[in-house]
């Protein structure tokens, strides 16, 4: 753990809950994103986090922003990307975002159905377009198929639709699903893309953007292997040359969220209460399911650690993690092997700089984490 993380995680002055996000890790997983994809272009997906901090380091490094929403669309403005440098990747959008969206001039925005192309053709004439496809998502932790993207056919349909309505269909999108563990997961949609761009080609429609998605994982998690960002893109830019025709690609846009700024953040909680029941020893905490940990939730078992000078001489036990509200729902997660905890000790959950605040609400009153910076400029600290 980076000195300066580490002694403001155990400093008392830092108060619980508390999201402490270091941006110097931020900053070398951008940089290893653009190494492992070579040409690429990065639009970081705020949904992720949506710090302004984060924001602005993703644009003064010439990245650019997807957003999902019009509040998104302000946050993106707002840290200073131009309309060129955002895309949207929803692939539902109402009106109002969709006429702002077209006042901004974002570059381009996801469809996967005929009624979102007519809204699109209606309130953002003349928009690029690009189809989300459906892909198998079972290399991940949390799949997220299902809910949007076509098969190879719909797809077709679609871009010959978005020609007749005025629009300009320019490219293929696919998520692989949050978290995703295989590499060859990215090399399988791509080579599907990479069929359905030479069917569109056969129907006079010139594609020229290919977005991968996220779905890049974070390093810390408990799986038996995590695919490097190496290795993800050595498989995704082999399966690029073998399958997206290479005189017709202008852009290939990777969508990190988690996989940059994931590993970044640590958040800290107290342990507010204990209890044992039948047989089970419980620890409150001061952060649950509610207001900062809805991921574990999800089926994202933590990676948590006791802050304690003496943990190495504590005796291991087995815990159930709960948060503080009075939901029966809110239980982080069961079985946690920990050195033995006392109220008011201190628990810290690795890669926490993702989905943290941005899923938490003040349910009960109990409050979402307090965010803190690290590395912004210079080694300084911002609060």
């Amino acid at each position: 753990m980076d000195v300066l993380m580490d002694s403001v995680l155990r400093d008392a002055r830092t108060v619980t809950p508390s999201l402490v996000l270091d941006f110097k890790v931020i900053k070398e997983h951008y940089d290893g994103l653009l190494a492992a994809m070579p040409g690429a272009s990065l639009f970081y997906a705020v949904k992720a986090n949506a710090s302004p901090q984060i924001l602005a380091l993703v644009v003064e490094r010439g990245g650019g922003l997807e957003i999902a929403s019009l509040a998104e669309l302000e946050r993106a403005l707002d840290a200073g990307a131009p309309g060129s440098r955002i895309i949207c990747s929803n692939p539902i959008k109402n009106p109002a975002f969709l006429e702002r969206m077209h006042h901004e001039g974002v570059y381009a925005m996801t469809a996967d159905s005929t009624y979102e192309l007519e809204k699109i053709a209606r309130h953002a004439p003349g928009s690029r377009v690009y189809v989300r496809l459906a892909v198998d998502n079972r290399g991940s932790v949390l799949p997220l198929a299902g809910k949007f993207g076509v098969d190879a056919e719909e797809a077709l349909a679609l871009f010959d639709l978005a020609r007749e309505l005025g629009l300009d269909p320019i490219g293929l999108s696919f998520h692989v699903g949050s978290q995703c563990l295989s590499a060859n997961s990215w090399a399988n949609a791509i080579r599907t893309c990479g069929e359905v761009w030479r069917a569109a080609a056969g129907r006079g429609h010139r594609l020229n953007f290919l977005d991968i998605g996220g779905g890049f994982p974070a390093g810390h998690y408990h799986t038996p292997s995590i695919p490097t960002v190496n290795e993800i893109g050595a498989a995704v830019m082999d399966a690029v040359r073998r399958y997206i025709p290479r005189e017709d690609l202008d852009i290939l846009a990777l969508e990190p969220g988690r996989g940059l700024v994931g590993e970044a953040g640590r958040l800290l909680v107290s342990v507010v209460g204990k209890a044992r029941r039948g047989g089970d020893e419980w620890l409150y905490l001061d952060a649950g399911v509610f207001n900062g940990l809805m991921e574990t939730y999800e089926g994202f078992p933590p990676v948590v650690r006791l802050l304690a000078d003496d943990a190495g001489e504590r005796p291991v036990r087995s815990y159930t993690l709960a948060g503080p509200s009075c939901d029966s729902c809110d239980v982080v997660a069961r079985g946690v092997e920990l050195p033995e905890v006392h109220i008011g000790d201190r628990l810290v959950f690795l890669d926490a700089g993702a989905y943290t605040n941005e899923y938490a609400a003040a349910f009960n009153g109990f409050p979402i984490p307090r965010w803190v910076a690290l590395n912004v400029e210079a080694e300084r600290l911002v609060e």
